[in-house]
């Protein structure tokens, strides 16, 4: 479960030596071309809604609102980039998650805040570095149960401590939090290990985070830029899915 961490780690004078080499960010624009149709449609559906919030919300929260549209934009770039198996996603996730996580501190929503944070140093930096993340990204799928038992004792066991840690807090959504959190995690650990069964924690992820932004919005903070941007990933979530070019379809990269 855990190969890709020590791997990185243990190369990690070599395999940074590919990060900003020469024809690195021309390498990083190619990585944006050739996306499905759907893709670039959500792209830019997105792109018009995060304009309309940062212009409804402005006004009111002028640096939050920034840093929502910023976040917002980039966090989609990011999964439609996993789903496509692109190497963008790394540098999209990892900057998206330093936005949405300043705008979560500032909304008091720290599920969501100390998740990009996670997201941040276990899966974002390792993508950038992992060179199985950066090129020809190959598909990896369960092939036993004993997999699937313990991915699930992983998010049960993880769960528990983010509910304990989260419980002596003045977090007032401990549940929901925890339990949004420790899918992240999972999410996280499958999506690096290039497992496609990390689709189904992140429609499950989804919906709940829509379901917990929506509540920090109806509670005065936050306003509907990031709740575009998760129903913009349960829709990514679904062309991963059902997609000739989704994971569950393909086993190597076009």
């Amino acid at each position: 479960m855990f190969e890709r961490y020590h791997d990185v780690l243990t190369h990690l004078p070599e395999y940074s030596k590919n990060v900003f080499r020469k024809g690195y960010f021309a390498w990083l624009w190619k990585q944006c071309q050739g996306w499905g149709a759907f893709s670039y449609a959500l792209l830019a559906f997105n792109f018009t809604l995060q304009i309309i919030s940062l212009i409804q919300s402005f006004g009111q929260t002028p640096i939050a609102s920034l840093l929502s549209f910023i976040g917002g934009n980039l966090s989609v770039a990011c999964v439609l980039g996993i789903s496509n198996r692109s190497g963008i996603q790394g540098w999209a996730g990892a900057i998206s998650a330093l936005a949405i996580a300043s705008t979560g501190f500032m909304a008091g929503n720290y599920a969501t805040a100390w998740e990009q944070i996670g997201y941040l140093i276990f899966l974002d930096l390792f993508c950038i570095l992992d060179p199985k993340w950066n090129d020809d990204i190959q598909v990896e799928k369960f092939e036993s149960v004993l997999e699937w038992v313990k991915y699930i004792i992983f998010f049960l066991v993880t769960w528990g401590i983010v509910y304990w840690l989260f419980s002596m807090t003045n977090d007032p959504r401990v549940f929901l939090d925890s339990l949004n959190l420790a899918m992240a995690i999972t999410g996280s650990l499958l999506e690096l290990n290039r497992k496609r069964e990390q689709y189904f924690v992140w429609t499950i992820s989804s919906v709940f985070t829509i379901a917990l932004w929506t509540q920090t919005m109806l509670q005065g903070d936050g306003n509907f830029a990031l709740i575009f941007s998760y129903s913009i990933f349960f829709l990514n979530d679904m062309y991963a899915f059902f997609s000739k070019r989704g994971w569950f379809r393909l086993e190597e990269r076009v």
